[in-house]
């Protein structure tokens, strides 16, 4: 009787939904393109806080459904960005991909002007190639190009094993969270250590956490046993991967929340 009260008990997030919404790039003079992306939102009308999901350079991780319902079940809509399927791309591994900060400034476009989304309360978060993306963000210095002046901005960014030297020396202008390995021979975590000692205000804006022992994609389970791909030491910790959702938790918790 248990079991059959559970099976009919509500979830805690509506199922995924894939939808559409235009990249910013024609801001910056490029050609704008319509970008693919999978909703995931808590059930309710809300208005909820909300964040963008950036992907690696190898596409949407193999659990990115349960990514979704994950951040759903702590109350945010979460909306996984899929950069490559309108452009008919597989990995973006030996290049730059700045065509991701455009599609993620659609992205929060598309959220804001959701009736159930709160505008104000909406975040960034990236994996990787997508991480490198969130601090871009984070750092501004993009923001005139694909933001719309006077309109939404993100509120708070989260990194997770980024490529911190493309960042060297730019600040941070909204609360950062950066999630690295210790032993990441990928994004070495010593560049995020400088990115975060050189910020005008310290560490309060940037908070840096490295795994010691932890290396690059430590929170993707389909590298159990570690994995040689394209160049990339990838290795999934167990105890790394919990320790840094119970980081983004709180993270998105303390800068989301409504005053």
């Amino acid at each position: 009787m248990i079991a059959a009260l559970l099976a009919l008990a509500p979830s805690p997030a509506s199922a995924e939904q894939r939808v559409k919404f235009d990249s910013a790039a024609s801001r910056g003079g490029g050609a704008a393109i319509g970008v693919q992306g999978y909703l995931t939102k808590p059930r309710g009308d809300g208005p909820f806080p909300a964040v963008v999901l950036l992907h690696n350079c190898l596409g949407l991780p193999a659990d990115r459904r349960a990514i979704g319902e994950r951040i759903a079940s702590w109350g945010y809509v979460a909306l996984f960005v899929d950069d490559f399927a309108s452009r008919g791309l597989k990995e973006t591994c030996a290049v730059d991909f700045p065509e991701g900060l455009s599609d993620a400034y659609g992205a929060l476009d598309y959220l804001a002007a959701a009736p159930y989304v709160d505008a104000k309360a909406i975040a960034a978060i990236g994996w990787s190639q997508g991480a490198d993306t969130a601090l871009s963000i984070a750092s501004g210095r993009s923001a005139s190009a694909n933001a719309l002046p006077d309109g939404p901005q993100f509120k708070a960014a989260a990194a997770l094993y980024p490529p911190c030297a493309n960042q060297s020396g730019a600040p941070m202008r909204i609360p950062t969270l950066i999630l690295v390995g210790g032993a990441d021979v990928v994004t070495p975590s010593a560049d995020c250590e400088r990115l975060a000692s050189a910020q005008p205000d310290g560490r309060s804006r940037v908070k840096l956490v490295v795994y010691p022992g932890a290396e690059h994609g430590f929170d993707e389970s389909e590298f159990s046993g570690g994995k040689h791909l394209l160049g990339m030491e990838l290795k999934y910790d167990r105890d790394a991967a919990g320790r840094s959702r119970a980081e983004l938790r709180d993270f998105l918790a303390a800068k989301l929340a409504r005053p």
